[in-house]
């Protein structure tokens, strides 16, 4: 026998009644939501990376323009030493 979800896919015949196509329909519908769901839930996690991966990127290109800074700086020193 087959299920109320199934037969709501199939043409109405005379052994079903509309209650029983009507619940397979919310059924389907359901599965449908549930499925959609999974998707919206996907990108929220995919975007949650997203965001942390752009922080701590950002982090790091602070930290290595300041050591860039840094080291320029450096030679600047060393060149005026040799050169006095």
């Amino acid at each position: 026998m087959a299920t109320q979800r199934e037969d709501s896919r199939r043409n109405w015949t005379s052994t079903s009644t509309i209650q029983e196509i009507n619940s397979g329909c919310l059924q389907r519908i359901a599965d449908a939501t549930e499925k959609m769901a999974e998707n919206y839930d996907s990108l929220l996690r995919s975007n949650r990376y997203l965001r942390e991966r752009e922080e701590d990127l950002t982090k790091e290109n602070r930290r290595l323009a300041r050591r860039i800074s840094a080291l320029q700086g450096v030679i600047t020193r060393q060149k005026n030493k040799v050169t006095i």
